[in-house]
């Protein structure tokens, strides 16, 4: 036995079996050489980044007190603050700060015993480079003070405080300072510390100081320049002035996201089949469609005892509800049209059940039918049935017509030009009106959409631009109030233009308040109306002075005074509880 097995030789499993593991033994080996080979270059380019800073630091320690600056920084001196470089084909970007330090050991501030608060000078060198498109760095610091005593001729300090939403520090945002008007002009970036601050002792005394803070994903601050279209900037740039601390704070934080839909109103809608053809129908038994009207196939007399016939499939996009089923059909006491509706399943279609459609089982002879009751959930796609019989077979009944109607909506009303402001100014005219940090001009796309995450925390007004053709009757939510890293989709209901109207938007406790019922009385005018779910309600008026009644089950009836209403008038009321 044994023999005959040596005899065999290997199987194909044996081969398999083999082979599976030297591909794994191969993979492992592969993946070992593979890691030291980008150990061997990761310890490398990090050897020659620790090179390069020590050769700048080397370089810096060399130069005399007073030269130990960079070129547009605080303070100023002959070392380049960004330099880009390579060693062993690697590339590096070094990067050199040199700061002033305030010891607190004699005071900071305002409060420096001697009034000079650029007490000694820190340094620190930074190498970045990128290792298969992974970022890495290294740096070095060290301090350098003066031979003697510390002197400062001229200068005073400059300290920006960053905070965000909810007044907390907030670290690592970047400030950058630029003033164009000392010399040699100044133009230096410096991240703010764990306590959301950065201080420039040893800023030259000057006006015009230009301060922009960013950070990743948060939004931007900055100071402003006083010119024609801005002419009292808030804020202004700052002045530092000789042995004195300018201080100025900054709000920001993570940014928020908004998005717009347009849409056109729910509005009535039909299918409907004349019987000029087939086209409408997807299935007939015995019938034919002959001069204008659905009847029995053949001639008389010797037309068929029944008859079937069925629409095509009726799904409305966006449907809301169905309305009714109607027809016109010639019949007698011997010839007789019965119409039902059947609904899709998932064997087909089949008859809308008696319990929710009474009287669709045994089929309808009187038009039309309510439709009300059904539900859109439960039936969105419908095709409407007909069966024909006589008992004389030289008499067909006939169906001239039929229609389903039903309401759908919103449906997406592309390419609607809006306009976005936020509250936030940042100066005024000369006439004292307000400018804004954030206004803009935008537009729905072809898809009816509209979004952006990139807005600053801030209550935003969104309205038409003057000259548009059309009117909001509904804006979902009425207010656009954007918190950090929030996030608001609001939805704009839209008719052609409107001369004059009145939209309300009624609120109970704080949330918008569905089925309050609204009457306008004005001159030959007494209208009525209620809320949506939204809240709102609107009106088309002449233009004029109105009363608007507003009252809701558990609330206190508002009652509006002289309402003006002229071009697109808004109305807000909140009702108090009983």
């Amino acid at each position: 036995m044994n023999a005959k097995r040596s005899a065999r030789g290997m199987t194909l499993i044996d081969v398999v079996v083999g082979v599976s593991i030297m591909v794994i033994v191969f993979f492992a080996i592969f993946g070992a050489f593979r890691l030291a080979i980008d150990l061997v270059f990761s310890t490398k380019a990090k050897t020659g980044a620790v090179a390069l800073v020590t050769e700048q630091m080397e370089y810096i320690r060399s130069l005399g007190y007073d030269s130990v600056g960079t070129v547009g920084g605080i303070p100023a001196g002959p070392i380049v603050q960004v330099q880009q470089k390579a060693l062993n084909g690697i590339p590096y970007t070094i990067t050199t700060l040199v700061q002033y330090v305030d010891d607190p050991a004699d005071g900071t501030g305002n409060a420096d015993t001697n009034h000079i608060t650029a007490d000694y000078k820190i340094v620190k060198v930074t190498a970045d480079w990128l290792i298969r498109t992974s970022p890495r760095t290294t740096f070095a610091v060290t301090k350098i003070a003066p031979h003697g005593i510390e002197t400062l001729g001229n200068g005073g300090t400059l300290r920006v405080n960053v905070f965000d939403a909810l007044t907390a520090s907030v670290s690592g945002a970047t400030v950058r300072i630029i003033n164009a008007s000392t010399n040699p002009t100044i133009d230096v970036s410096v991240d703010t510390s764990s306590a959301g601050s950065v201080e420039f002792p040893g800023a030259p005394a000057a006006g015009g100081y230009q301060v922009t803070v960013t950070k990743p994903g948060y939004s931007t601050a900055q100071t402003y320049s006083a010119t024609a279209g801005n002419p009292n900037p808030n804020p202004g740039h700052v002045a530092v002035v000789n042995k004195q601390t300018s201080t100025i704070s900054f709000a920001i934080d993570t940014l928020a996201s908004l998005s717009v839909a347009s849409w056109n109103p729910i509005a009535s809608g039909s299918f409907t089949d004349p019987f000029t053809g087939v086209s409408q129908l997807s299935a007939t038994s015995s019938t034919v469609v002959s001069g204008s009207s659905l009847r029995l196939e053949g001639s008389a007399p010797t037309y068929p005892a029944n008859g079937t016939a069925m629409s095509v499939a009726i799904a409305p996009a966006y449907l809301a509800n169905w309305s009714s089923l109607s027809w016109h059909a010639s019949t007698s006491a011997s010839a007789s049209a019965l119409v039902s509706l059947y609904y899709l399943t998932s064997n087909g279609y089949a008859l809308v059940p008696q319990n929710d459609l009474p009287g669709n089982s045994a089929g309808f002879s009187a038009s039309p039918v309510d439709l009300s009751a059904l539900l859109v959930a439960t039936y969105p796609d419908l095709r409407i049935g007909a069966a024909l019989s006589t008992s004389d077979p030289s008499i067909t009944p006939e169906i001239l017509d039929w229609t389903l109607s039903y309401t759908a909506g919103p449906t997406p009303l592309p390419n609607v030009a809006f306009s976005l402001r936020g509250t936030k100014t940042i100066g005024t005219t000369g006439g004292g009106a307000s400018i804004y940090k954030m206004s803009g001009s935008y537009a729905t796309d072809q898809y009816a959409q509209w979004a952006t995450s990139t807005l600053e925390w801030d209550t935003y007004v969104l309205t038409l631009p003057s000259g548009s053709p059309y009117t909001i009757i509904e804006q979902c939510p009425d207010a656009l109030s954007l918190s950090p890293a929030g996030s608001v989709s609001q939805s704009l209901t839209l008719v052609n233009a409107v001369a004059n109207s009145l939209r309300l938007s009624v609120l109970g406790n704080g949330n918008p308040l569905q089925n309050a019922s609204i009457t306008v009385i004005g001159g030959s005018t007494n209208v009525s109306g209620s809320t949506s779910s939204c809240g709102q309600a609107f009106f088309a008026l002449p233009s004029g002075s109105y009363t608007v009644t507003i009252s809701a089950a558990g609330y206190q009836t508002d009652i509006e005074n002289a309402v003006s209403v002229s071009g697109s008038s808004v109305l807000s009321v909140s009702l108090a509880p009983l």
